[in-house]
């Protein structure tokens, strides 16, 4: 909701001093820029960078009566903490805390008389998060029944969640899942923009249904991230995220097959460098992973032989065997790219073909092996 972000920057500028707003569990919401000379703690840097703040931190401040205030509160500084003191704004709707403004106040300069005008701030924020709390759940449970329900509850459920994204019901979605610190915590506040809807798949993953030819283009992860909306990036978070996106499918009624497109990605996805994004088209076999179950697709593609060869085999061995089936059974081109002697490759191979049984002249003993060095990461 950007009357969040309106509302934050409402606030500091009402005190003229920075601002951040926090859920009760002290999650970051949003937060206002600050001038070069203004006070900043260590404090307000953690909750930016890393969108939440510490143990001891939550404990210190709620000792200090923020849970139970009325109305605004002005909390001290805390040198061993590197807690510089505060104006603290708590956002209450019927009598419950929807989150806390914090107000950099040193010297304690803002004025009691910017109070009134502070509290009908935080009110309105926190009807705002309370409305958005309520419509996020709406949205999560539209979201199961279209990826888990049957066809005739999917059908209502697609209409529904079509509208909530300002999307067309027949027109090309898909699924990107993002494993991203605090994202999940922040669902239900994040500004809406058109043809995107955040939903809660899952625990740690946040899923955003989005019309397919917004993040098509998207070549990494920066782009994925602005093109779903995310505007203000955060580096240290980049750096840990990690993203998937599911094929396209051609309408939200078929949003099921996008979604376990997305979870299979992500499944891989894992298994790379943070940041990494993966997308459905690049799965190749590893999309098999999302077809049925690992036990039978282990006893499918992996027999005992090949397993025990895969659990022995040196890693030279093993990198031989990859790079020459991936260069198509050229000789030649795997010695150059391995910097060795054709006749180190041929040696490499006929050890896959001892210790696997396999006759890698033949096509499909060459699939089988394939189909295993590259499954075999993700099976059990």
């Amino acid at each position: 909701m950007s009357s969040l972000d309106d509302l934050v920057e409402d606030m500091a500028r009402l005190t003229d001093a920075p601002c951040t707003l926090e859920d009760p569990d002290f999650r970051l919401i949003g937060f206002s820029d600050h001038r070069g000379d203004d006070v900043i703690d260590s404090i307000r840097q953690r909750s930016i960078l890393q969108r939440r703040s510490t143990e001891d931190v939550l404990v210190w401040f709620r000792g200090q009566g923020i849970e139970d205030s009325p109305g605004p509160l002005r909390t001290p500084a805390d040198e061993a903490l590197g807690i510089v003191a505060r104006l603290c704004v708590p956002a209450r709707h019927l009598d419950r805390v929807h989150g806390y403004f914090w107000l950099i106040d040193p010297d304690g300069r803002i004025a009691e008389s910017t109070w009134p005008e502070a509290i009908r701030i935080a009110e309105s924020a926190a009807l705002l998060l309370n409305v958005a709390e309520r419509r996020q759940a709406h949205r999560d449970a539209l979201f199961r029944e279209l990826v888990e329900g049957g066809r005739l509850a999917a059908r209502e459920s697609a209409a529904d969640l079509a509208q909530a994204g300002g999307l067309d019901l027949h027109e090309p979605v898909t699924c990107v899942l993002l494993e991203r610190p605090e994202l999940l915590d922040q669902v239900a506040s994040r500004p809406s923009r058109p043809g995107v809807v955040w939903v809660r798949s899952s625990p740690g993953v946040a899923c955003a249904v989005t019309r397919a030819s917004l993040v098509e283009p998207a070549a990494g992860l920066t782009d994925l991230l602005g093109a779903l909306g995310l505007g203000r990036r955060v580096d240290s978070l980049d750096r840990v995220t990690r993203a998937a996106t599911g094929p396209t499918v051609a309408g939200i009624d078929a949003l099921a097959a996008a979604h376990r497109g997305a979870r299979v990605g992500l499944r891989v996805a894992r298994t790379a460098e943070p940041g990494t994004v993966v997308r459905w088209e690049s799965l190749g076999p590893l999309a098999l992973l999302g077809v049925t179950r690992d036990d039978d697709l282990a006893a499918a593609v992996i027999d005992p032989q090949v397993r025990a060869f895969l659990t022995t085999a040196t890693p030279d061995v093993l990198h031989t065997a990859r790079v020459w089936l991936d260069e198509a059974g050229s000789a030649s081109r795997t010695a150059t790219l391995l910097a060795v002697h054709r006749q180190t490759v041929y040696h490499r191979l006929g050890q896959v073909e001892r210790a696997t049984g396999y006759d890698l002249s033949r096509g499909t003993h060459r699939l089988r092996l394939h189909l295993a060095l590259e499954l075999a990461p993700f099976l059990p």
